[in-house]
């Protein structure tokens, strides 16, 4: 399995394609920051937008796609804002809530969503991602299966036939692993957990952690994996990732410990001893310190939760 697939298998993510737009120029969507795990997205279909989040202009056309991974409050509009014509749910098939406009000018489509991450991928995925993510897809033969899917969701949303349901759920799982190939592919991501996966000369390292969390792993055999001298790897892993390779480590091992906590029946010493630890009280003592309470508390809280 490849870095990317293995750290997303990690962390349980939900996604969902909840609203179709049909504006016509001019309006304004106004959207209020997200609650706290959740990172609205929106796909633009047809026509043209531009976005505003931060006092930062970002325009889009078809082919799109603008993700807030923070949550953050932004303002999507065309033409001028001014003479926007107000914004309503309309009939239409059942699959989303359908909004349109009075407007008279060039017609822009948006699927909207959001990506919501459970408390591991809060504190893992999220907390690497920037406060935007723009993809463009249109004309750029790397990212035709990205683009293939986005005209697919349109499809399925706009048609409703039959299992188009399970189709736009499938198509939306997919849509996360594919918008971070995409935007690794072209970013130039600022130190953290995903410019540590875009380095290939790291990449050796961090596949070896994500494969065998519970190894004893220590410096010199994560330099060795990566053809470095000890002191030229944990330097390289430093700038890139921003923290120590044993910090990362331990990320990864907590976020793995904290999904199966929330899954399965294992005592919390065998899931302890599973992701490194042979002495429950350290485990306990480093868990805690990661996510504010102690497994057990952890687990009786995700399974009320769920």
């Amino acid at each position: 399995m490849d870095t990317l697939s293995r750290l997303l298998s990690l962390f349980s993510l939900r996604t969902s394609l909840d609203i179709r737009c049909a504006l016509a120029a001019p309006w304004v969507l106004e959207h209020p920051a997200s609650e706290p795990g959740v990172a609205p997205y929106h796909l633009i279909v047809d026509g043209a937008a531009s976005v505003e989040i931060g006092g930062k202009r970002v325009e889009l056309r078809a082919g799109d796609i603008v993700v807030f991974p923070q949550g953050g409050a932004h303002r999507l509009h065309a033409g001028p804002p001014e003479g926007a014509t107000p914004i309503h749910e309309v009939p239409g098939p059942d699959l989303v809530r359908w909004k349109a406009n009075h407007g008279s000018g060039e017609l822009t489509g948006i699927l909207c969503g959001q990506f919501v991450f459970d408390d591991g991928a809060r504190r893992v995925l999220q907390r690497a991602l920037p406060d935007t993510i723009v993809v463009r897809t249109a004309g750029r033969p790397d990212f035709a299966g990205l683009h293939a899917l986005i005209m697919m969701l349109r499809n399925e949303t706009d048609s409703a036939r039959p299992g188009a349901s399970a189709v736009v759920a499938q198509l939306s799982a997919a849509l996360f692993a594919l918008l971070l190939r995409a935007w690794l592919d072209e970013a130039s991501t600022t130190p953290g957990l995903f410019a540590l996966l875009a380095d290939r000369r790291l990449g050796p390292a961090m596949q070896k952690m994500l494969e065998h969390p519970e190894k004893a792993w220590v410096i010199e055999d994560l330099a060795e994996a990566c053809f470095m001298s000890r002191a030229t790897f944990a330097r390289l892993f430093r700038n890139v990732a921003g923290v120590t390779p044993l910090d990362a480590l331990t990320q990864l091992r907590m976020a793995q410990a904290a999904r199966w906590l929330a899954q399965d029946t294992r005592p919390v010493a065998v899931i302890g001893e599973a992701v490194g630890y042979q002495s429950e009280a350290a485990f306990n003592r480093v868990f805690k310190r990661s996510h504010g309470v102690g497994p057990g508390e952890y687990r009786r809280a995700a399974r009320a939760a769920a």
